[in-house]
């Protein structure tokens, strides 16, 4: 590798939150001798830095259970809290960029106003009652001071109007685990639930846009627990097979994830990669800030061949539901009145998304509208499940 290359490598590992497993790999493969100084010391610098965060992640972690806890709600760390602790080698290998907690539908508001009431800010104007409906699983960061951003999740999945989302929601409660952190009893899912809640999260929530980091969680979750497998094939006939093919399939594939081969038989139903694979791939691997800038509505406007639905698409972004504009500004989604809060939506327009996805399309319009088109066509392939699996 010449220095453009180690250069590149360091970029590329930053953007994925993969710095610390691969200082990690260097020293276990002793591969020192062949990596230029200046790279080991920027990745022991990174290594240092997410360490230092997590730690305080924990710390800010166990006050917030027990907060929540004095006032009798309950509560269920997700994701990486569980995972930079119990799962990888060294607590800094897995960086943390907030601190998502489970709380009940019924329990979430009463939480958000309890944070607020002790130090935590929002940078959302909106009603938090706004964000229990619709595709809304979670309620707006909040943070103190110390810029360690807390989500209070009221669910893990989106609704399903068969109802059977909800009964799975009920479920995680009674099959939570418990782990002490210090003096404090901290409850997770257990792990067949985060195994789902990981595959979910990565690609119905943010269609691969938080990186092969995804990848390299499940393949250590499933390395470090005995996973109950035929649950796992028992919730993908909810509806999640493809939510939970994509992430298991990448993961043994690329990493080597230890997911027995008739558990791959049963959720890969229709043996036809060609509907998600490349678009899936090109996903994970991509360059994540653009990810950011096409929503659902932008990605028609920029792949639709279907001039009406690109119009529509258009007025969805300009003129967007009252629910919506409640979850950004302080009215409630009943209101006529949320309909004055239009020019202040398009001044947030101007400000925000719109520069910078014109500065990109300007720039590498190819780029832009592959990206654009891939995240079509892998939700259009996650939207096709109907979660049956061959014994049904």
């Amino acid at each position: 590798m010449k220095e453009p290359d180690w250069d590149y490598l360091i970029r590329v590992a930053g953007m994925h939150r993969l710095g610390p497993v691969l200082h990690d790999c260097i020293l276990r493969k002793n591969l020192l001798p062949l990596t230029p100084p200046r790279v080991v010391k920027v990745l022991q610098k990174t290594t240092r830095k997410h360490s230092l965060r997590n730690l305080a992640l924990y710390q800010e972690l166990i006050a917030v259970t027990r907060l929540l806890a004095a006032s009798k709600i309950p509560s269920l760390a997700l994701k990486g809290a569980f995972l930079a602790n119990f799962t990888y080698q060294a607590i800094g290998l897995r960086p943390m960029r907030d601190i998502d907690l489970l709380v009940p539908k019924t329990h979430v508001v009463k939480a958000f106003e309890l944070l607020k009431e002790n130090g935590y800010q929002t940078g959302y104007d909106g009603l938090p009652e706004a964000h229990l409906e619709g595709k809304k699983i979670h309620l707006p960061p909040l943070a103190r001071p110390n810029g360690i951003p807390i989500e209070l999740h009221h669910r893990l999945t989106f609704p399903h109007p068969n109802g059977v989302t909800d009964e799975y929601e009920s479920a995680i409660w009674t099959r939570s685990i418990s782990k002490r952190m210090g003096n404090t009893s901290i409850k997770f899912p257990c792990v067949e639930d985060l195994l789902l809640h990981l595959c979910y999260h990565a690609t119905e929530g943010h269609q691969f846009s938080i990186g092969p980091l995804a990848l390299m969680d499940v393949a250590l979750l499933i390395q470090d627990n005995q996973i109950d497998w035929d649950e796992i094939v028992r919730m993908a006939s909810n509806g999640w097979r493809h939510y939970l093919l994509a992430p298991l399939y990448l993961a043994k594939l690329h990493i080597g994830a230890d997911i027995p081969e008739w558990v791959m038989e049963a959720l890969d139903v229709g043996r036809d990669k060609t509907q998600w694979l490349e678009s899936a791939e090109y996903l994970l691997f991509s360059e994540l800030g653009d990810h950011m800038l096409l929503n659902s509505s932008m990605q028609k406007i920029l792949c639709s061949e279907n001039l009406h639905e690109r119009i529509w698409s258009v007025t969805e972004i300009l003129f967007p539901t009252r629910a919506t504009i409640a979850t950004h500004f302080p009215v409630r989604p009943d209101a006529f009145r949320a309909f004055l809060y239009y020019p202040s939506h398009w001044r947030r327009l101007m400000k925000k998304k719109l520069p910078l996805l014109i500065s990109r399309l300007l720039q590498q319009p190819a780029e832009i509208e592959k990206l654009a088109a891939h995240k079509q066509a892998f939700s259009s392939w996650l939207e096709t499940d109907t979660g049956r699996t061959p014994d049904q």
